[in-house]
């Protein structure tokens, strides 16, 4: 078998296995932390690390699972007064896929210039985590502020800055120490790479 072929068999096969992750994590207490007014997830985890190993593409295509993971569990397990919003694509589905494409090239950008594996997990594992929740929330905020505001009778910018400033935080820094444990252990174990 050809190199080639057997690096795309290894980029299906290890995409198809953060794809079943990440199902599994929206569906548990592990992925998604029901809160109000929203829901913490580490389920944008799976999407950064194989967009770092495997590229933008391999993050964008688990990104797309966990955007329709997302929009399946708002419709059928609405979880926050916030979950109706997920049932848009704009907000479910757009948002998760770009948490690859921006963790992927975040990673090859970074490593191209500093060389450092470890230094370039940590700020691809960032940026794509908060692509993750601005995406979603600044979505949310275009398209459903007025309404949240009415509901809620409070503003919705300061609820939805308020997710950003606590829930992305938290979820950021999670991202972070576990997107860089995993990827440096996987690119020594499987990939054969070290720094």
């Amino acid at each position: 078998m050809s190199t080639q072929k057997r690096m795309s068999v290894r980029k299906l096969t290890v995409t198809g296995m953060m794809v079943a992750i990440t199902a599994v994590l929206a569906y548990t207490p592990l992925g998604i932390i029901p809160l109000q007014p929203v829901s913490a997830t580490t389920t944008h985890i799976p999407t950064i690390i194989i967009a770092i190993l495997e590229g933008p593409v391999a993050g964008a295509i688990t990104g797309l699972a966990f955007g329709l993971v997302s929009m399946f569990r708002a419709i059928t397990q609405p979880t926050s007064i916030l979950s109706p919003c997920f049932i848009n694509p704009l907000v479910s589905v757009l948002p998760r896929i770009l948490i690859g494409v921006v963790a992927g090239w975040t990673f090859r950008i970074v490593k191209r210039v500093c060389k450092k594996t470890a230094v370039s997990a940590v700020i691809a594992s960032a940026l794509g985590s908060l692509t993750n929740t601005i995406g979603a929330m600044g979505m949310i905020y275009l398209l459903y502020a007025a309404r949240l505001t009415e509901q809620m009778g409070s503003s919705a910018g300061v609820m939805i800055w308020g997710i950003i400033t606590t829930y992305g935080i938290v979820e950021m820094l999670a991202a972070v120490v576990i997107c860089t444990m995993v990827v440096l252990t996987l690119r020594k174990v499987i990939y054969g790479q070290s720094d």
